[in-house]
């Protein structure tokens, strides 16, 4: 399943996507999208970040997502749940970084208000 749209913009430590869910996907609910689709947005923006990133280095396209592992989410608040058919944003950024542990920052917004936000923490 792949929830992001596109990833446009991404560099060593940040990036952004985008997302648009139909009336029609699984993971809308009465109009509306659910709250563990949007920690998915994030976790999934992280995992295009990793493989551009390996891929503008030189390396296999998909080596760095498929090693990468979800090992914690934490501080996640949803504010708001967006409706179908609403344009997200879904903005990361690295704030800490120990080997292979890394943890993530992320925002959802959508037209201009934020939505959520939380910190993933990944095996990457």
């Amino acid at each position: 399943m792949r929830f992001i749209n596109a990833l446009i913009h991404c560099d060593e430590k940040t990036a952004t996507a985008t997302a648009n869910f139909s009336e029609n996907d699984f993971c809308v609910a009465d109009g509306k999208v659910i709250e563990t689709a949007l920690v998915e947005c994030v976790a999934q923006t992280v995992a295009a970040a990793l493989g551009q990133r390996a891929q503008n280095s030189g390396g296999e396209k998909s080596s760095a997502a498929a090693n990468g592992m979800l090992i914690a989410v934490s501080n996640f608040k949803i504010i708001s749940q967006p409706s179908a058919g609403q344009n997200l944003q879904i903005e990361i950024s690295e704030t800490r970084r120990l080997g292979p542990m890394v943890m993530i920052h992320g925002k959802i917004s959508c037209d201009g208000a934020i939505v959520a936000t939380g910190d993933l923490s990944l095996y990457a």
